[in-house]
């Protein structure tokens, strides 16, 4: 300083005058960048680098100032929803390296068709030899309305408003036929005598049955059973011995309606296939020819082969 007074002394007047604007100058620059310098220091903010992640967008990197979490967000130019959430607190100062995450919510209304699976049923019919679809199911239908809400497009929480059914569910139902009473039948009916095994000695259940002396040496083609007389069946394994069987649009010289019982087989007897005894195999006790559209009904279900005893 001492030197620039020492100049200004020895200077002209002209060129005195051009360093003193000089040295004035200098003062006011020294001054204002000093003033800003303090002013800049007094308003810092040092800089973090952070992650940031909105949505189900891809992380990014990001070097903000260190401030609240609300204030980075508005330096991010990031517009928060009303459900919007935020992986930490607005007033959380940001940290270096810390993940800053914004997860969108948002709701919708929606409805969905649920289909109510018809299930198959198994149940005993009366129509015997037989399998039958009683009823047809169908799937049945309901219409569910829902509240969503998706975080970050993902299904977060469903809340249901109502249901609807618009279409019934019915069952499949199958029956199959089983011996019981009031089982019925179509089929084929024919005679048996002295010319077939059973006919001419002892039947499987061991009833004697003789081309001669009839059903039990009684001259008849008939059983004596329990107060009733019968005519004498042979039937398929599936009908227990002692059943009695209704007979009815059969084409023998016998009742229109007749009634039998089970007390024989036969190798050709199977299903709905009835062979009736008849003494011989000329027909002794009547007359008549095999019968293919026979109505056969079970009226009682026998206890087995000693069922007579």
């Amino acid at each position: 300083m001492n030197r620039i007074t020492k100049s200004l002394k020895e200077a002209n007047p002209r060129l005195k005058g051009l360093m003193i604007m000089m040295v004035v100058y200098m003062m006011v620059m020294v001054t204002t960048i000093t003033s800003g310098a303090t002013n800049q220091i007094d308003n810092y903010q040092e800089t973090v680098a952070i992650h940031y992640k909105d949505g189900d967008s891809e992380t990014k990197d990001y070097l903000v100032r260190q401030d609240t979490v609300k204030n980075v967000l508005e330096e991010l130019d990031v517009e928060l929803n009303e459900k919007d959430t935020v992986n930490k607190e607005l007033e959380y100062i940001i940290q270096s390296d810390d993940l800053l995450q914004v997860n969108r919510i948002r709701e919708a209304e929606i409805e969905e068709i649920q289909t109510i699976q018809s299930q198959t049923i198994n149940t005993t019919g009366l129509h015997l030899f037989a399998t039958e679809v009683v009823q047809q199911g169908q799937n049945g239908e309901v219409v569910n309305k829902l509240k969503v809400t998706y975080e970050n497009n993902r299904v977060a929480k469903k809340e249901l408003l109502s249901s609807t059914v618009t279409k019934e569910k019915t069952d499949t139902i199958i029956a199959t036929g089983t011996v019981q009473p009031g089982a019925y039948f179509t089929g084929k009916l024919t005679t048996y005598g002295g010319d077939c095994k059973g006919g001419n000695g002892t039947s499987a259940s061991g009833i004697s049955l003789s081309p001669t002396s009839g059903v039990q040496g009684s001259h008849s083609a008939k059983l004596y059973y329990n107060g009733n007389s019968y005519y004498c069946l042979a039937a398929d394994p599936s009908i227990p011995f002692g059943t009695i069987i209704k007979i009815t649009n059969h084409n023998y010289s016998i009742e229109s309606t007749a009634y039998g019982i089970v007390v024989d087989r036969g190798g050709a007897i199977k299903k709905n296939h009835i062979d009736i005894f008849n003494g011989t195999e000329a027909g002794k006790y009547f007359k008549g020819s095999t019968t293919k559209d026979v109505r056969f009904e079970i009226v009682s279900v026998g206890s087995g082969k000693n069922f007579w005893k």
